[in-house]
């Protein structure tokens, strides 16, 4: 009796060091088998691409990896971006600036309807991409999500603009071309804009006449963010004020169907 109390003692002992073994990470969208499964604590980003069954038709470019991990980072980045928006404000106010303030209202509003998503922006969720490239094969945790949308077909323009843009996409055209569908304000900086492709990376565009960088082609899905006037802006807002509206951009999911 008591050696077959030893053996049921050891069977319980061992359910945590099981459990601590596998961790459950979820799929959704254009995949073959959605929702949460277990794997292995030591499961890559190709483990769960592969036991998903990552459609043909899933847009891997614009799909996502949210990790729990982010959320407070991300909260941070959006309250502090939120606060900044109205110090512009209330200077644009104080100023007579009529248009800065109306632009820094409206984008204030705008933006605190995005979500707080933990997207990891920058991920390579490719399934022909991870088996061949090891250092883009990340290890994945508990509580992570892979989204994988269709395919888009415009690219979404805001920021210091008339009016929030969706417009076609256009194969190879250069980024700053698309402002021509998208009138831009009397306060946003004319020098630059910021390009968000749909796999999340940042880049900025010099577009003025005297600095102006080479052509951008941008993917389906893009965001152009059209920054406000630095000079403008000077006082309410830190330096990296724009820099940090595009990389809070960067960490939303492509909509439409459900996949937001």
């Amino acid at each position: 009796m008591r050696i077959a109390g030893f053996l049921v003692l050891a069977m319980f002992a061992m359910v945590p060091a099981l459990s601590a073994q596998t961790i459950d990470v979820s799929t959704r969208g254009a995949v073959s088998h959605p929702g949460t499964a277990a794997y292995p604590a030591t499961a890559r980003l190709s483990d769960v691409t592969d036991a998903s069954g990552v459609s043909p038709d899933a847009y891997t470019l614009g799909a996502a990896w949210l990790q729990p991990a982010l959320h407070t980072d991300q909260v941070r980045l959006k309250a502090g971006v939120l606060f900044e928006l109205g110090a512009i404000h209330r200077k644009a106010m104080a100023e007579g600036d009529d248009e800065l303030a109306l632009r820094s209202a409206a984008f204030q509003s705008w933006l605190s309807a995005l979500p707080v998503t933990d997207r990891r922006a920058g991920s390579v969720l490719d399934p022909a991409r991870l088996a061949v490239s090891p250092a883009d094969d990340r290890p994945v945790h508990a509580g992570d999500t892979l989204v994988f949308p269709p395919r888009p077909g415009d690219v979404r323009i805001v920021g210091a603009v008339a009016k929030a843009c969706r417009v076609p996409h256009v194969p190879m055209r250069d980024a700053r071309r698309y402002l021509a569908d998208c009138p831009v304000s009397r306060a946003a900086d004319r020098d630059a804009i910021y390009v968000i492709q749909p796999d999340g990376a940042v880049f900025e565009q010099e577009v003025a006449l005297w600095n102006r960088d080479d052509p951008r082609p941008l993917a389906p899905g893009a965001w152009i963010y059209v920054p406000f006037d630095h000079r403008k802006i000077a006082g309410a807002a830190e330096d990296d004020f724009n820099r940090d509206v595009a990389d809070f951009i960067a960490t939303q999911l492509l909509d439409g169907d459900g996949w937001r």
